[in-house]
């Protein structure tokens, strides 16, 4: 049984407390000159065009079946140069004593600013991904793969933060690249750091991007079959940031007397992933980091399970950014099982855009 303190409805609340700590601890480092945060301008952003979508809309979505990405009002430089940068195990980017924002590999918080970081050892030359978040493979594949991607090459080992050596998803990526990554256990002292700029916002993806994580990848999507149907259930999967529940056994039984196929997440490899392509006309999926390996496939129709109490707009942009053409959203918090597996038919049978 899922306990209530890891289910959203109180991780979401408990996320926003920390984050207005951390607000607090990074203003008032800011002002005694031991923690330098990006600029105004380095986080202004522009609306771009509006994404459509079918079905549900979710609560905090606004008012109509669209969403629209956003970029940097200013674009950043894909590689900043730092001597002498300090990098930390939690993630920490310091510079002539100073925490900074663009440097660090996670959102800086009251932890990393009292980090120990004296350096144990020094290394001539590295890079750093400049980033906010370490917890999930969306984290990893969103913000650590995505932007180097778009390095043509990577001539110096990659620093990761400690927290991901025990993620086996980026063990298996670090042994698919040729990229030497190594994870900070110890504050290192790089002469010439080379720091990787986020150049997506959040996660408004975009065509640019995700072809750069495909290509990096090695991502070789095959045509589904015609009629084909697949279900990414997280059916017994435990979430690494906030359990969201949804009537899987429903849809499952549904997809299955569709002739479609349940891939259950918990227990899935990237062979398997990658052998179900041929399945993927119509994805249907439960909100989260799985979707990512839509990489590997070239569906025709994407729907969504999202729950109102953790749901952001990352898998519409990104399934459209890899030419999805019909995208629905099913909010399984609003209705009955009767009313959710109603909705769910009508988007079935409904021609694809």
């Amino acid at each position: 049984m899922t306990s209530y303190f890891q289910h959203a409805k109180f991780k979401v609340p408990v996320a926003h407390m920390r984050n207005a700590v951390g607000s607090f601890w990074r203003k008032s480092s800011a002002l005694t000159g031991q923690y330098e945060p990006m600029s105004p301008s380095e986080v202004a952003t522009v609306d771009g065009s509006p994404v459509p979508f079918r079905g549900d809309i979710p609560k905090y979505a606004g008012t109509e079946h669209q969403q629209t990405r956003k970029r940097f009002a200013e674009p950043r430089p894909l590689l900043e140069e730092v001597e002498n940068l300090i990098v930390t195990p939690l993630g920490g980017g310091w510079h002539d004593n100073c925490l900074f924002e663009r440097y660090s590999s996670c959102k800086p918080g009251l932890r990393m600013l009292l980090e120990n970081k004296a350096p144990t050892r020094e290394v001539e030359t590295g890079y750093v991904i400049q980033s906010e978040h370490v917890d999930t493979f969306g984290d990893w594949t969103s913000e650590y793969l995505t932007p180097l991607a778009g390095i043509a090459n990577v001539d110096g080992p990659v620093f990761l933060p400690a927290a991901f050596a025990q993620k086996g998803y980026v063990r298996r990526d670090m042994a698919r690249t040729s990229i030497d990554f190594q994870f900070v256990d110890a504050p290192i002292l790089i002469k010439r750091a080379k720091v990787i700029r986020q150049q997506m916002y959040i996660r408004y993806w975009t065509p640019e991007y995700a072809q750069n994580l495909r290509r990096l990848l090695g991502a070789q999507p095959v045509s589904p079959k015609r009629g084909s149907m697949i279900y990414l259930s997280r059916h017994g999967e435990p979430s690494e940031v906030a359990v969201r529940t949804h009537p899987n056994l429903l849809i499952e039984k549904i997809v299955k007397d569709r002739g479609g196929i349940v891939l259950r997440t918990d227990d899935s490899s990237l062979e398997d992933y990658l052998a179900a392509g041929e399945h993927a006309e119509t994805v249907l999926l439960d909100h989260g980091s799985a979707g990512y390996n839509l990489s590997y496939w070239q569906p025709k129709r994407v729907i969504e399970f999202v729950s109102d109490q953790w749901w952001m707009n990352s898998f519409l942009f990104f399934a459209t950014s890899i030419g999805v053409p019909d995208y629905g959203i099913i909010c399984t918090d609003q209705g009955s099982d009767d009313e959710i597996a109603k909705r769910l038919t009508d988007l079935l049978e409904t021609p694809i855009a």
